[in-house]
């Protein structure tokens, strides 16, 4: 009886969790665990939530790549991905379509529309590196920028 009383608890939680937000098995069984249920409660709910379909792993990564794909390089997506506990396959399934040369155009056009600059070529040293600086903390490699800075 007290088992039943915890898992209806516990369900009643994970659902009002995901009513707020999108939420990945791994999120859901891991707030379970931090607010006092049992392991074994919070994975029995996890599962009920997947299979009614509250939750679902492929259908948040596939949402994370729409929100995030022009403002993140697809390493950083994948790191953040894989951080919620979502399945490598699925991460690699959902980053195949991906261009991470398009993600870095449309990251670099943003910085240049950010800061009021038409060409690249009118910018000097030391604005080209921050917009460097800023491309690099939304996770796009050293090589590309340091290309990117050498080519202006």
């Amino acid at each position: 009886m007290e088992q039943n009383s915890e898992y209806k608890r516990a369900l009643n939680k994970a659902l009002v969790l995901v009513g707020h937000n999108e939420r990945t098995a791994y999120e859901v069984k891991m707030r379970l665990v931090r607010y006092g249920f049992t392991e074994d409660t919070a994975i029995r709910v996890a599962e009920y939530l997947i299979n009614e379909r509250y939750i679902n792993d492929r259908r948040y990564a596939e949402y994370y790549v729409v929100c995030y794909g022009s403002k993140r390089s697809v390493s950083r997506i994948r790191k953040e991905l894989l951080a919620k506990g979502i399945d490598r396959d699925i991460v690699d399934d959902v980053l195949d379509a991906c261009d991470d040369a398009e993600a870095f155009e449309r990251a670099l056009r943003k910085q240049l529309i950010k800061r009021g600059i038409s060409d690249i070529s009118e910018t000097d040293y030391t604005s080209r590196r921050k917009i460097a600086d800023a491309l690099y903390r939304q996770g796009f490699s050293v090589a590309r920028l340091n290309e990117y800075i050498s080519d202006c």
